[in-house]
């Protein structure tokens, strides 16, 4: 498989896997959803299970077997992500543990144990390629999803960090910042009647209306496959101007 794509099940890591379809590149969804799995198995998508909800441990043992199954990648799109709707404060110690899991610590083992596997092999210079879907919220951090802030900040600390440990390898990690995006997340998030929270998130970017998955998926798709080797270790925003509004 030439694209693994964490987080492919729904939202924006969905619309990245039909972006692939659609230039015809082979991807490996991968995921805890098991309903939408077998959904894209019946399409011909291959799926296989991972939750990053599971111990570090776990996850990089799980992505060893991966690797040893469907062989090296060339692009890593780690879109998975969790959140709750409370203030750090007020986050229980259970929710900031499973919310570190998802959105930081697998994300980091699974990354670390592709990465190493890249370093064994010889590939075309800078043509592998991890890109890490992070949040706005990590430039700008959301009280009411505080401990989903605090680990996207992490995880967009981490792909800095691991864009400077895998250079000498030749190996390329950027981030993309979405910024309010209609996703089944973030509907869930707000009732279907709250049109006052959803204008006023809407009326939070300087574009003026949520952003699309669709959106999201071209920019990610963009920085893996045709954006030149200068770009790595970056943050490319893409979030209607909602950090730069005044």
């Amino acid at each position: 498989m030439q694209a693994w794509v964490v987080g492919g099940t729904s939202g924006i890591g969905a619309e990245i896997v039909e972006q692939l379809k659609q230039r015809e590149i082979a991807s490996l969804v991968i995921s805890n959803d098991m309903a939408a799995g077998a959904q894209l198995k019946n399409r011909g998508v291959a799926f296989e299970y991972l939750d990053l909800a599971q111990t570090p441990g776990e996850v990089a043992h799980r992505t060893g077997d991966l690797l040893q199954h469907y062989g090296h990648p060339i692009y890593v799109f780690m879109s998975a992500g969790l959140t709750r709707e409370t203030t750090a404060l007020n986050t229980t110690p259970e929710d900031w543990g499973l919310l570190a899991n998802v959105n930081l610590l697998g994300v980091v083992q699974l990354c670390n144990t592709v990465a190493r596997a890249w370093r064994s092999v010889a590939f075309a210079p800078w043509k592998r390629h991890v890109v890490i879907l992070g949040s706005v919220n990590a430039l700008r951090p959301l009280s009411s999803q505080g401990a989903y802030s605090v680990m996207k900040a992490g995880l967009h600390a981490y792909a800095k960090c691991l864009s400077n440990d895998v250079a000498d390898a030749a190996i390329r990690v950027n981030t993309v910042v979405p910024g309010a995006i209609w996703t089944p997340m973030n509907q869930s998030l707000l009732s279907l009647e709250d049109e006052t929270e959803k204008r006023r998130v809407a009326e939070s970017s300087l574009v003026g209306r949520w952003g699309l998955a669709e959106e999201i998926a071209e920019v990610a798709l963009w920085v893996a496959l045709d954006s030149p080797v200068f770009l790595t270790g970056a943050e490319l925003v893409v979030d209607g101007g909602h950090v730069v509004k005044r």
